[in-house]
């Protein structure tokens, strides 16, 4: 080995173990090498870096140059706060809807009354308006029967102003409509319950077996129920 021959001198960061090179043994690029003694990284400056650091030893402008620290981090600036939202403007309230109309020309208040009719076989059926209106237009309810709205002493149907209309237009009404089940207001009745007269659709009146003969019996009562037609199938 050649004395005058330009060697590059090192510390290693982990042992603090001191060693030697030759500046053409020293990659043209920065290079990462194991300590020879204890076996950690290196990192090695470019041969370039090394003959600088050299000739700076050699003039006593530093000391026994050691591995090159990595660069410091630089931190990175937190991201701007987010925009203040928009202040939102209130909503201006929403009117009331008007009551409306229903089809009986009272207000939707009046339709939601409930309507208990104290006659005998209709003392646990509860009606609304518009099932009032049915039963006054086939005539199971009349002027002079009392009925109690929303649980008040009942009184005659006919001082009751939202029914005293109804009388009025079946006044003028050309026919009769048949009877419908009270307690199936969509459904014709085709029987009569015997003891209270309560009309019946077919399955308010159901039809049983005693001994050889079939009855129809009354749902609500017990009693039995006669035909209200000569047949069942005489009104469509």
């Amino acid at each position: 080995m050649n004395d005058s021959e330009p060697r590059y001198t090192f510390a290693c960061p982990s042992c603090a173990g001191s060693f030697s090179i030759s500046l053409d043994k020293i990659p043209p690029v920065q290079a990462r090498f194991s300590c020879p003694k204890c076996g950690k990284a290196m990192d090695f400056p470019s041969r370039d870096e090394a003959r600088v650091y050299i000739s700076l030893k050699s003039s006593g402008g530093i000391a026994t140059a050691a591995a090159p620290a990595p660069e410091p981090v630089r931190p990175v600036p937190p991201p701007p706060p987010p925009p203040a939202p928009k202040p939102v403007s209130p909503r201006p309230p929403v009117p009331a809807a008007p009551v409306a109309e229903t089809a009986f020309g009272d207000t939707t208040a009046t339709s939601l009354k409930s309507y208990r009719v104290e006659k005998k076989g209709y003392e646990s059926d509860v009606f609304d308006r518009r099932a009032m209106r049915t039963l006054i237009r086939t005539q199971l309810v009349n002027e002079g029967d009392l009925v109690a709205v929303d649980g008040a002493e009942a009184a005659r149907a006919d001082t009751i102003a939202e029914l005293k209309s109804l009388f009025e237009l079946r006044k003028s009404a050309r026919a009769v409509p048949p009877p419908v089940c009270p307690t199936h207001m969509d459904r014709l009745a085709h029987y009569k319950c015997g003891d209270t007269g309560r009309p019946l659709c077919e399955e308010c009146a159901d039809e049983k077996k005693f001994g050889g003969a079939s009855v129809r019996v009354c749902a609500h009562c017990g009693g039995t129920a006669a035909e209200l037609h000569e047949s069942p199938g005489d009104i469509t």
